[in-house]
């Protein structure tokens, strides 16, 4: 007795349109929008213009237009004995915030994070 299976599949664009993954869709808008959301307490805070007014968020990147931004990421002396804001701001965000972000972006994706 023989039995004949015929599996159809969408096509990869497809899919990834249906899970909204598709190039510059609506879950890299999302992730965007959520790393800046989480990066700003993590944001060198004096007068509010680097992490408020000088903050240009684009589909898949945040640019900080303030002169001096990159100057403070690199040697801001914050971000030591328990203080949120200083240098390097997305990464230590990420490292504190990562695992929710993931889970969320997952989430609205229709899937679910493995390392939750």
């Amino acid at each position: 007795m023989s039995t004949n299976i015929k599996v159809e599949i969408d096509d990869t664009q497809k899919i990834l349109l249906k899970r909204y993954l598709n190039k510059n869709g609506q879950a890299q808008v999302k992730f965007t929008k959520e790393v800046a959301k989480n990066c700003n307490n993590y944001t060198p805070f004096k007068t509010g213009r680097l992490k408020d007014m000088m903050v240009e968020l684009k589909t898949d990147k945040i640019i900080y237009n303030a002169l001096y931004a990159k100057k403070q990421y690199y040697t801001n002396g914050g971000g030591n004995n328990g203080v949120l804001r200083g240098k390097m701001w997305d990464k230590r965000m990420f490292i504190d915030k990562g695992d929710m972000i993931v889970k969320s972006i997952a989430e609205f994706c229709g899937g679910r994070s493995k390392w939750l």
